[in-house]
């Protein structure tokens, strides 16, 4: 029984790393590939975000959801192809940060500006609401950096490492022509908004007729517009007119003193039952 388990560890173990060796093959080709899908879905994502002809507010908001875990992918797979060749030595540490260090190639230094400028869109992204309310021009001109990211990162793929099989450039490809429909969504899009602008506001429906004020006479303008004369003052009465044809004058009132008595309204008395009231 002991020689069996003796037997048997050997090879676990290198079935676990024929596993691994397999794994580390398969990052290292694909996981290039990976990122520049994902970074492929980031541009077209946060291209059509901004679309007002097509996109509905709810679909708007969904297609903005896509942009930000695409960014979340990316940086995923970029943090793999990385840790990937640096294992394989296929690429100097430093060269992962600062390119055109350790000997690294002109095709392999793309890769790098690629990457450096994946991190500082992701950070402005995430650091959005800093540059806001001070300066939403800074985050426009470092977030715009995304149109120089994606097609450094596209010559880098297609240069850097080995041959690319035909399906990886019909791929390629895909991307390219995913990107340009959405730049061009974003075109249109911008053209309708500068077109919108010059419209009147108010837009008139079939059949309904548009309001309009009437005319306004002068003499009602003159009778709104006049002033009373300095002459004015408070209105006499003759000492033998009768009072029941005066006017009531209230208290405080031109004609009247302030101090006049008010008549005091008579107290309520309810009707006893057999009463004549």
């Amino acid at each position: 029984m002991s020689s069996v388990v003796l037997l048997a560890r050997p090879v676990t173990g290198a079935a676990s790393v024929a596993v691994a060796g397999r794994m580390m093959a398969f990052l290292d080709y694909f996981a290039g590939v990976f990122t520049l899908i994902s970074l492929t879905a980031v541009v077209a994502a946060g291209l059509a975000a901004t679309d007002r002809l097509v996109l509905t507010p709810r679909l708007r908001v969904a297609v903005q959801s896509v942009h930000r875990a695409s960014a979340v992918a990316a940086l995923g797979f970029l943090a793999t192809h990385i840790a990937v060749k640096v294992v394989e030595r296929h690429a100097a540490p430093q060269t992962a940060v600062v390119p055109f260090t350790g000997g690294a190639a002109l095709a392999v230094s793309l890769g790098t500006i690629a990457a450096d400028l994946l991190v500082l869109i992701t950070a402005t992204g995430v650091f959005r609401g800093r540059f806001a309310g001070r300066r939403p021009w800074l985050w426009r001109v470092l977030h715009s950096t995304a149109y120089l990211c994606w097609p450094v990162a596209l010559a880098h793929g297609l240069t850097a490492g080995r041959a690319a099989h035909p399906w990886v450039l019909w791929g390629y490809g895909l991307c390219a022509a995913l990107v340009a429909l959405a730049l061009l969504v974003r075109v249109l899009s911008y053209l309708g908004s500068c077109l919108g602008r010059h419209r009147p506001s108010i837009r008139r429906r079939r059949g309904a007729r548009t309001y309009q004020p009437a005319a306004v006479r002068p003499s009602a303008l003159t009778a709104l517009s006049a002033r009373p004369t300095a002459d004015t003052g408070p209105i006499t009465w003759p000492a033998g007119a009768p009072a029941a044809r005066r006017p009531a004058t209230p208290a405080g009132m031109p004609g009247q003193p302030k101090h006049a008595a008010r008549p005091v309204p008579r107290p309520l008395r309810l009707a006893q039952p057999g009463s004549n009231e």
